[in-house]
């Protein structure tokens, strides 16, 4: 959870912004996107179904064509259409997921043709997901081949089967025939029976990766030295601040400049002419604001600067307290002192903001780590009832092992975890009943609770244990990236795209893109030739 892209502007001032209320705002966003998650291919199937042209698989020729023709090639590994739609399909879910409650504001609608939609200049829509769907490809066939030569074993069986019923259960749910989803999620020619090696090969390389990720996992040592480096990216702050506006004059005063205040006048007797005529017609001719000169601007900054130093004696009694405040969401003029090294509990100084024509008065009360607690669980998320399923779980042998039955047996999230674990939880990511009962200072291992959440899923947990702090996750998680970037770029160097056939539109445009470019530099290489040439 990055704190660097939050940035309290000027006038956020207005509206004090606490880190409570960022945190429910998260949260319902995050319940927002966890409600399009728990079907992952609802949203598919609406979207796609909508418009899949059923008829193209009924042509024998087409289906022979896209399941053995060669689409794609990625690292010398031949990719049918059928493979490559499906790969297509889950890049183009997984961004949907990902960024769907944005892409309205983009002006993007995926249920159109995504083809006459432009991502930027050069690229459709259409071309984005393709160039996805191939990182993905690359991804997972490199993760495949040392999975192989490393003598990796992964059972896809289970896993499987319970994908597959998943998908018959949301058919179901959607009123379309089994058959007809599938090609609805992966692909108009697309059947189990052709994809079931692609996707156990997906999750072999999941599994791989996820091994990988446990080994490359940073040290504490490791965490601790990022954060003593990065400090200001993770401690926060308490702190006092009276706020001072320049009380601007709304008409001339003696300071005006004489030819503004002129002209002023000027354009104002003309346009109350036009407007008693418009309000002969209207009657709601509104008035121009006055615009300060430059020189009572200046004047009553000098007087709000006045009263602010004034106010540096009465900031303990009078100043307004803000607490748990991370740098980023700091307004801009008073971050960098509130978070210098130097500061002690007690300094106080006065700030200037031109852009608003105000002085803030800060006071430095106190600098921390704050260190927020996590929990393990173990979570049932499910549309029948919570309290019946703990009771099922209480009437039986009441351990981890089968809770993790009663898992299998109900969640309607059988594919993103291994037995309903989810670690490093915090309040922010769940439903803050749930976040309330798995932080209480009683909790113990075997603890379970059933949860109902109006007009959302319901939730049956089982605390497993306390887990790191939020701040030592956070690092980790961002260590653990950048090393997984590049052993993942590493690793894909060597399986490149093949598109004889030209399918791919994207790589088209990055030649051209490529091609363009070096025309340009042989061409301003040629001119500084010529133009050292003339001046020899």
């Amino acid at each position: 959870m990055s704190k660097k892209n939050n940035v309290e502007t000027p006038q956020q001032e207005d509206k004090i912004v606490t880190r409570y209320d960022r945190r429910m705002q998260k949260r319902k966003e995050q319940e927002e996107k966890d409600r399009r998650e728990q079907k992952i291919f609802r949203i598919v199937s609406g979207v796609v179904l909508a418009v899949i042209i059923c008829f193209i698989a009924s042509f024998p020729i087409r289906n022979y064509l896209a399941v053995n023709q060669t689409y794609v090639e990625v690292g010398g590994e031949k990719i049918s259409k059928v493979e490559f739609d499906y790969y297509y399909n889950m890049a183009l879910n997984n961004y949907y997921n990902t960024y769907g409650m944005y892409l309205s504001y983009m002006g993007v609608d995926l249920s159109a043709d995504l083809t006459t939609q432009m991502y930027s200049d050069t690229l459709t829509w259409d071309d984005y997901i393709e160039q996805l769907a191939v990182g993905n490809i690359r991804q997972e066939m490199a993760l495949l081949a040392e999975a192989k030569a490393n003598g990796f074993e992964y059972d896809t069986a289970a896993k499987y089967d319970a994908y597959v019923e998943m998908m018959k259960e949301t058919a179901a749910e959607e009123g379309v025939s089994f058959s007809d989803y599938v090609r609805a999620a992966y692909g108009s020619y697309a059947t189990m029976g052709r994809l079931k090696d692609t996707i156990c090969n997906s999750m072999i390389a999941s599994a791989y990766s996820q091994k990988i990720s446990e080994e490359k996992a940073p040290a504490d040592d490791e965490i601790v030295a990022y954060y003593e480096e990065n400090k200001d990216d993770y401690d926060s702050v308490d702190y006092r601040i009276i706020q001072v506006d320049a009380e601007l004059p709304t008409e001339p005063t003696e300071l005006a400049d004489p030819v503004e205040a002129t002209e002023s006048t000027e354009t104002s007797s003309t346009e109350a002419t036009d407007s008693t005529t418009a309000a002969d017609s209207t009657e709601e001719a509104e008035e121009e604001e006055y615009e300060p000169s430059e020189a009572e601007i200046e004047a009553a900054m000098a007087e709000a600067k006045k009263k602010a130093e004034a106010a540096v004696a009465t900031i303990e009694t009078e100043g307004d307290l803000r607490e748990d405040y991370a740098k980023s969401y700091l307004n801009s003029n008073y971050s960098d002192w509130l978070f210098d090294a130097a500061r002690k509990e007690g300094d106080t100084t006065v700030v200037e903001d031109t852009t608003n024509n105000r002085y803030y008065v800060v006071q430095f009360v106190k600098r921390y780590l704050k260190e927020e607690p996590t929990a393990n669980l173990r979570i049932i998320m499910t549309e029948d009832d919570p309290q019946a399923i703990l009771d099922e779980w209480n009437a039986g042998a009441a351990t981890e092992e089968s809770f993790i039955e009663l898992f299998n047996k109900y969640s309607t999230d059988t594919v993103s975890t291994e037995g309903g674990l989810y670690e490093g939880l915090t309040s922010l990511y769940v439903p803050e009943e749930l976040g309330e009962w798995m932080l209480a200072e009683d909790r113990a291992a075997g603890d379970a609770t059933a949860i109902t959440v109006e007009d959302s899923t319901n939730y049956v947990a089982y605390f497993v244990s306390l887990g790191d702090y939020e701040w030592k996750l956070d690092i980790k998680s961002t260590l653990l990236n950048e090393t997984m970037s590049e052993y993942l770029t590493e690793l894909i160097k060597d399986f490149e795209v093949e598109d004889p056939k030209g399918n791919l539109e994207y790589l088209a445009v990055q030649k051209a893109a490529e091609e363009s470019a070096a025309a340009e530099t042989a061409a301003t290489e040629g001119t500084d030739a010529t133009e050292a040439t003339a001046a020899k």
